[in-house]
């Protein structure tokens, strides 16, 4: 049996441009995610002040972990929509 591996060959540019759009998703995800912590601490009649940026990040990476594919699909038809603008 012989097993057949394909790779993608990049330019430097392209590898740059693909590294650049990988970190834009992963931070507007986490982006949102914090958004949403925020929001529970309010429903909960919490004050965001009242929490530290760690514990409201430490909350995002958890409802980041349960809803990974739904934050990521969004972040991902933003961060197309922003590339096809011509983002920078």
């Amino acid at each position: 049996m012989t097993t057949v591996t394909t790779a993608t060959v990049m330019t430097a540019k392209e590898l740059a441009q693909q590294i650049r759009y990988n970190g834009c998703v992963r931070t507007f995800a986490m982006h949102q995610a914090r958004g949403k912590a925020k929001e529970q601490i309010r429903a909960r009649g919490d004050k965001v002040s009242h929490y530290s940026a760690r514990e409201i990040s430490e909350m995002a990476e958890v409802i980041l972990a349960q809803n990974y594919e739904e934050y990521l699909t969004r972040a991902r038809a933003w961060a197309d929509d922003w590339q096809r603008r011509g983002w920078r």
